[in-house]
């Protein structure tokens, strides 16, 4: 083996053009992966492993590998263009097309490393060469505006023709801030840099020993060019589906192929929101919406929006588009402004039909919608019904209504017909033609005070009716009419259990746990309480008046539901999987840290204990809230005012 001493390597290049390539440029370890996997894929590599451990990154491939004249001619001069250099625009062995051109991918390490460790055995004889290449060395002789840097060599073996087997490249990054990288997003955002795992079978990238995720179809709501009518797709020039279900079109006499699709929610992340450009499989562009300014058909489409576009084209030959960090094309001259202008064309278009779509869809699934409200549309006179039914239609042609919305604002408009508040308005509303979003925001500001006034009068009748309940505590009236009073006003507990209903199903399960966990004077008269919605039960013990929960009783507490849960686990084919929250109510608890211990292990169980005294105060504070809320926005509305 020969060392360092007998074996040299320097790194060629100006002085402060390593701050620019390598520390400037490559911020994020995402990207700076991204380009050490394009040089595996140059080299023939068929399998790349990223392992990201505790400060160290490491990529690994069974690639070519060099020797170790090729890591000074290849890799340690700077700016080599690869294509001009060996005239062509494929690999050698596989004939891949080469993916790089500007010879400074390989310094990107520097962007989030300390030192990157190269270590590579040569396919052709098995030469081994392992070197280090520091960056505050590098910067002392840019300080000193040395072109030649001495690079440290760590290894390196001579011919060995057995050795050859053992070929390809292994990158360490050493000293990089690798605790606050989430594995599970880097992947992501690794297979949104790379489409060449989808489009060739050769080709794999792992991260800690997992496939990247390929998934893009199954995500879309919408799809294109899979859910183009054949109408619309003979509306293109130049158009056609290739074999794998991609968009296929001339652009300024070059090949480009595409697929852009809808999600049915808008995605949060706005990076992550557009069109993304590869060339030859790799990110030339992040996703992005061709610089489109101004308004759109289905502009909310955006929103949702997410596609790939492979342009192989504008990283070969003369053209040269993609900027020099390879995450941007310029669009601003010649070709660029060509696909520029093809871009938002494309987007303007998708966008329209998404929006059609979108409604077509949403139009089709109103039946479903309104399906919980029909016994109130039933109600309604035949005419009265046509109108609040067009109502909920033109709702839900609105794009970027979600399912929850779209259900509060048809019980809102129900509401108001209802009560014989609005009628002029909705009827205005279901002959208005073309409505959106933004128009019947306007009529419903028209009429704010009508619908707060509503609101109030609803929070009222729920303030008496705590009020009534509080009557009953006080006069210690737990009997049978107190748990039927709370069945009624579920929303008491808590306003989101207004969804609730009685649940007599459970009676038996129930009162078998009580008879068996819950027996003495304690629990004497106690009120049991089952409300459901869908498959979550909610379960409420009201204990007798005076008694102060011990321990003992918390445990007895805590077995009951624990045998109620045990009971619902063990019918399968029923329709409770589960309690969802249990409460128990009582009008003290018993002073001492044993006691608020347990109690605090009882709620991790989904076990609340509260007094009824507490019960009601939150009841009448979640309540007024939303009261002060309405007087604080109409302050002069003396109809409010009275409330």
């Amino acid at each position: 083996m020969q060392t360092e001493m007998t074996k040299t390597l320097k790194l060629i290049i100006q002085p402060k053009v390593i701050d620019h390539l390598g520390i400037k440029m490559y911020q994020k370890p995402v990207d700076v992966v991204s380009e050490y996997i394009a040089n595996s894929w140059d080299a023939d590599s068929e399998l790349v492993s990223v392992t990201i451990g505790k400060n160290s990154i490491v990529i690994e491939d069974n690639g070519e590998g060099m020797s170790f004249d090729g890591c000074q001619r290849s890799f340690l001069t700077v700016a080599r263009d690869r294509r001009k250099v060996d005239n062509t625009e494929t690999t050698l062995g596989k004939g891949r097309p080469l993916l790089g051109r500007k010879g400074i991918g390989k310094f990107a390490g520097f962007g989030v490393a300390k030192k990157v460790q190269v270590r590579t055995v040569s396919g052709l004889d098995g030469e081994t060469t392992a070197f280090e290449m520091d960056i505050a060395s590098i910067l002392e002789y840019d300080a000193a505006e040395e072109k030649q840097k001495p690079i440290k060599v760590l290894e390196y073996i001579g011919k060995k023709l057995n050795n050859a087997k053992n070929h390809g490249t292994t990158v360490t990054l050493q000293g990089v801030e690798t605790k606050h990288i989430d594995i599970d997003q880097f992947k992501a955002e690794l297979s949104r840099r790379f489409l060449l795992p989808q489009l060739y079978t050769d080709f794999v990238i792992r991260v800690n020993g997992k496939n990247l995720p390929e998934s893009f179809d199954d995500e879309m709501e919408f799809l294109f060019p899979r859910d183009f009518t054949d109408e619309e797709a003979e509306k293109l020039p130049s158009f056609s589906i290739d074999g794998d279900g991609w968009a296929e079109e001339l652009v300024g006499g070059n090949t480009v192929k595409w697929r852009i699709g809808f999600l049915e929610e808008t995605i949060e992340d706005e990076e992550l929101r557009g069109i993304t450009i590869y060339a030859k499989g790799k990110l030339a562009q992040k996703p992005f919406f061709f610089d489109l300014t101004g308004g759109i058909g289905g502009q909310y489409g955006l929103e949702y929006m997410t596609g790939q576009v492979r342009m192989d084209f504008v990283d070969e030959g003369k053209n040269d588009l993609i900027a020099t960090e390879r995450q941007r094309i310029n669009l601003q001259v010649g070709l660029g402004r060509t696909i520029k202008d093809w871009g938002i064309d494309r987007i303007k278009l998708l966008s329209r039909i998404w929006k059609e779509r979108r409604g077509a869809k949403r139009l089709a699934e109103v039946t479903d919608k309104i399906s919980p409200f029909s016994k109130r549309l039933n109600n309604l006179s035949g005419t009265e019904r046509a109108i609040v039914e067009s109502v909920l239609k033109k709702i839900a042609s609105f794009p970027r209504l979600g399912k929850e919305r779209f259900g509060e604002w048809c019980s809102d408009v129900l509401t108001s017909w209802e009560v014989g508040r609005l009628r002029g308005m909705i009827t205005k509303i279901s002959e208005t033609n073309g409505l959106d979003e933004h128009q019947l925001l306007d009529m419903l500001a028209e009429a704010g005070v009508l619908t707060s006034l509503n609101i109030a009068e609803s929070i009222r009748t729920k303030i008496l009716a705590i009020g009534e309940l509080k009557r009953r505590v006080d006069r210690k009236d737990l009997e049978n009419e107190v748990r039927d009073y709370v069945y009624a006003n579920p929303w008491i507990i808590h306003p989101r259990w207004e969804r609730f209903q009685k649940e007599r199903s459970v009676s038996n399960i129930i009162k078998a746990a009580g008879v068996k966990q819950l027996s003495g004077a304690a629990f004497s008269g106690r009120v049991d309480l089952a409300l459901s919605a869908g498959t979550s039960l909610l379960i409420a013990e009201f204990m007798r008046p005076d008694v102060e929960l011990d321990l003992d009783h918390l445990d007895r507490i805590n077995y009951y539901v624990l045998d109620i849960r045990n009971a619902l686990k063990a019918e399968t084919a029923g329709r409770f999987h589960n309690i969802e929250k249990a409460y128990v109510i009582a009008d003290r608890c018993k002073d001492g840290a044993l006691v608020t211990e347990r109690v605090m292990q009882l709620q991790k169980e989904g076990i609340l204990v509260m007094t009824w005294s507490t019960l009601i105060e939150q009841a009448i504070e979640q309540w007024d809230e939303y009261l002060k809320v309405l007087k604080d926005r109409y302050p002069d509305d003396p109809r409010i005012k009275d409330l």
